[in-house]
């Protein structure tokens, strides 16, 4: 929210001040062939100020940049003089000034042409006016008692005595107003007052308040329903006729009708034909999607079992199923890529969701799943598998998601002999599971794509067996935590830890080899075949490991934009970004093997090209020779970023 009132913000700050100045025609002539800027020549009035703001500052903060060749090579704009320039550096400017105790802020700027080179010198005098620091700080008003502290929390971060922010002041003001607007008065009116006459520098803050009338939730009318009952909309709405009005439950309202799947455009908003202000009505205009749908993927990754693989997949299905339900039929399938080109895997799978399940907003998922006989990539042998599982989510505000489900699991070998199977299944661990399963995440991340900010945490807990029954009995547990945040203007340091846990229990002899903890590769340590790394066979083959340990660290930043110069338009709209990596980590039988001379460390760069599926990347790394790893190095091809 903060995102959006600093854009509210700088954009009325452009249009209440202005730059006050104008461009005469030849000048506007010259700027039409976007000129290199030459230099930035900064003139600062003197003032008597605590925190002094240098033209160092002022020009890191100005839109406009001295040309350099590396902002040639990067596609910037800002190097060049354009229409925009003037008011776009009076915003900057301003926004530093106003954020930094001076509210009298004026600026002018000026272009003027080199007659060497036609480039321009961009020359800015500022006059920066008087500093003033908080005062004493207030909340007066109609309000009830009830909402004294409510109201006193906001203009509490405004520390007496420091510059005065007027971002912060606007926050505060927003801040007030979404208190009251999810307190049942909408209507309510919140000002602000400085006092820069008694005791300058000192500048007490008044905020004033007029809270108006309480209002309560009318009618809600919805427009466009014609594919699903009208109730699949209505009973995503968070209010009903006779609420307090609260703006959170407008909001609320409207994402979980995006959330929903139904609709590819809403608008929830107050009936024009209303005349009761206290009891308005609302009209929820909808736009839904097809009920019927096709899906059609394809790509290409790494895996555990090829370098390079093929996915392709097929998927059909419906939205109004017995009126709201979806029930969907898909098919996968995996092809390797290279000498040893097949077909590794295809699967067809029935899935049928329940939305609201038993009146809450919990949706059941019932699946079922059938693998045709295939050949095995390992051994020859024919596997043939069928699953069903039912599964169900609940979501916690916006960031927190848990999942619990069960699933049954069946598996048929055939082409070996019969006295056979049984001891294939135990040396491949194959067998017959029944398992339970739960996750938690928390997504706090600007961006699911290129985050820049926030952190991301997973926990997932597996229980197979025990009075469940099946061949195996063994529990595992994997948990990781992700933090993003920018260290430089444009670089983001990414880190991530990451481990698990998987034993056994009751009569099973160890965990199955296939749900064991297998690391190396694109996304765990890099600079390693995929799932090679941890505990070996005597043969030298992964064996799985029982406990994992996992330590990433990145760089990410954008940069150079070579594809802009492929002649084809395709390219111009996909961002390129570079990173740097240390990875550390490994897998093991137990406990006792964890020690440092036991971690794998690779190191390495890599490029990503941002397309609307999501970051594509090549990654190169580079191992670290240690007394267990000699040296080597790998690259790496996949889609999405590590974490």
């Amino acid at each position: 929210m903060k995102k959006y009132l600093l854009s509210g913000f700088m954009i009325v700050l452009l249009w209440s001040s202005g730059s006050g100045q104008t461009i005469d025609r030849e000048t506007l002539r010259w700027m039409r062939d976007r000129p290199i800027i030459d230099s930035i020549e900064i003139t600062i009035e003197p003032v008597t100020i605590r925190d002094s703001i240098t033209a160092s500052d002022v020009r890191a903060q100005m839109y406009s940049k001295k040309w350099n060749p590396l902002h040639w090579l990067r596609g910037e704009r800002r190097s060049h003089l354009q229409r925009e320039t003037l008011d776009r550096d009076t915003l900057e400017i301003k926004y530093l000034y106003l954020t930094r105790g001076f509210l009298g802020v004026k600026v002018g700027e000026t272009f003027e042409m080199d007659q060497k080179d036609s480039s321009a010198i961009v020359k800015v005098h500022i006059d920066p006016g008087r500093e003033y620091i908080y005062g004493q700080t207030g909340v007066t008003g109609d309000f009830k008692p009830a909402f004294n502290n409510l109201l006193a929390r906001p203009h509490r971060k405004l520390k007496e005595s420091k510059p005065v922010n007027l971002l912060a002041v606007q926050q505060a003001t927003f801040d007030m107003k979404t208190v009251l607007a999810n307190n049942g008065y909408p209507y309510a009116k919140v000002s602000f007052e400085f006092d820069t006459v008694t005791a300058p520098p000192e500048a007490d803050l008044t905020f004033k308040v007029q809270t108006g009338s309480k209002v309560h939730f009318g009618e809600v009318e919805v427009v466009g329903s014609k594919n699903y009952p009208e109730s699949v909309a209505r009973r995503e709405l968070t209010f009903k006729k006779g609420d307090l009005y609260r703006r959170k439950d407008i909001l609320d309202s409207q994402r979980r009708l995006f959330e929903s799947g139904y609709f590819s455009y809403l608008q929830l908003s107050q009936a024009g034909n209303n005349g009761d202000s206290l009891n308005p009505d609302f009209q929820l205009r909808i736009r839904e999607r097809k009920p019927k749908f096709v899906n059609i993927k394809t790509g290409a990754g790494q895996s555990e079992l090829k370098d390079l693989i093929w996915d392709f997949s097929l998927g059909v299905g419906k939205r109004n199923f017995f009126g709201s339900r979806r029930v969907s039929l898909t098919s996968d399938y995996s092809f390797s890529l290279g000498q040893e080109s097949r077909l590794i895997t295809h699967r067809y799978r029935l899935r049928y969701t329940e939305p609201w399940l038993l009146g809450i907003r919990m949706p059941l998922t019932l699946t079922g799943e059938y693998e045709p006989p295939i050949k095995s990539t390992l051994q020859d042998y024919t596997i043939t598998q069928w699953t069903v599982s039912a599964s169900t989510t609940k979501w916690y505000e916006l960031k927190i998601k848990i999942t619990a489900g069960i699933e049954y699991n069946e598996v048929k070998i055939t082409d070996v002999p019969e006295e056979t199977v049984q001891e294939l299944k135990e040396a491949e661990g194959i067998s017959v599971r029944r398992r339970m399963f739960t996750t938690y995440r928390r997504d706090s991340r600007d961006n699911i794509f290129i985050a820049r900010s926030g952190s991301l945490t997973d926990l997932a807990v597996e229980f197979v067996g025990g009075f469940l029954g099946g061949d195996d009995d063994y529990y595992k547990i994997e948990a990781s935590w992700a933090r993003y945040r920018v260290v430089w203007p444009g670089w983001t340091w990414a880190t991530r830890f990451k481990g698990g846990y998987a034993t056994e229990f009751g009569d099973s002899p160890d965990v199955p080899t296939e749900e064991r903890l297998y690391l190396g590769g694109a996304n765990t340590i890099r600079g390693f075949r995929e799932n090679t790394l941890g505990p070996l066979r005597e043969d030298g083959s992964a064996e799985g490991a029982r406990i994992s340990l996992i330590c990433n660290q990145e760089f990410r930043w954008k940069t150079i934009q070579v594809l802009r110069w492929i002649p084809l338009k395709v390219f111009e709209t996909l961002p390129l970004y570079q990173s740097i990596f240390l990875d550390v980590g490994n897998g093991f039988r137990n406990g006792e093997e964890i020690a440092w001379e036991n971690l794998a460390v690779s190191y390495g760069a890599g490029f990503q090209i941002v397309s609307p599926a999501g970051p594509i990347r090549i990654d190169y790394a580079r191992r670290v020779k240690t007394e267990k790893y000699d040296f080597d190095s790998r690259w790496h091809f996949t889609i999405l970023y590590a974490f």
